[in-house]
């Protein structure tokens, strides 16, 4: 039996958005999963890694975040609206986190509109039933989809 893929579309979570805008080491990754599956983020994702992205003071980090939403498609809140109270109740009873963390219900409400896997570092989805990556597992399966070809 061979590993699960990726899923053809990949939403990206607030923590990814800002480990690409503000490290050099997943920009990289960002390069190999867009070239290969489709990214979308919700507006809420979008306006965390702005307010973030904002408050560093330079104004150079926001217009970075700007720039990479020209490769991630930022989702209306309606098209996920109607799972946030599923998705916020999946997270407050899931055992990984052990934090009953809420926050994130955004993320994995898109995740189910649009069944698309979560490409993300927090430990909050392990445990939804919900199929996540880190960046570095998320680069190994694409990887291996090319070694296999």
């Amino acid at each position: 039996m061979s590993p699960r893929r990726p899923s053809s579309v990949i939403v990206v979570d607030t923590n990814i958005i800002l480990s690409i805008a503000l490290g050099l080491r997943s920009r990289p990754v960002l390069n190999v999963v867009r070239a290969k599956r489709m990214l979308v983020t919700s507006a809420r994702a979008r306006d965390e890694a702005r307010g973030v992205a904002g408050g560093m003071g330079s104004g150079a980090e926001l217009a970075i975040v700007d720039d990479l939403f020209e490769h991630i498609t930022v989702a209306d809140e309606h098209l996920y609206a109607a799972h946030l109270e599923a998705a916020a109740e999946v997270l407050r009873t899931a055992v990984a986190s052990r934090n009953g963390s809420v926050t994130d219900a955004h993320v994995l409400a898109l995740a189910w509109a649009v069944d698309g896997d979560i490409w993300s570092h927090d430990r909050d989805f392990a445990g939804t039933g919900w199929p996540s990556w880190s960046s570095a597992n998320l680069r190994a399966s694409l990887d291996s989809e090319d070694a296999a070809a």
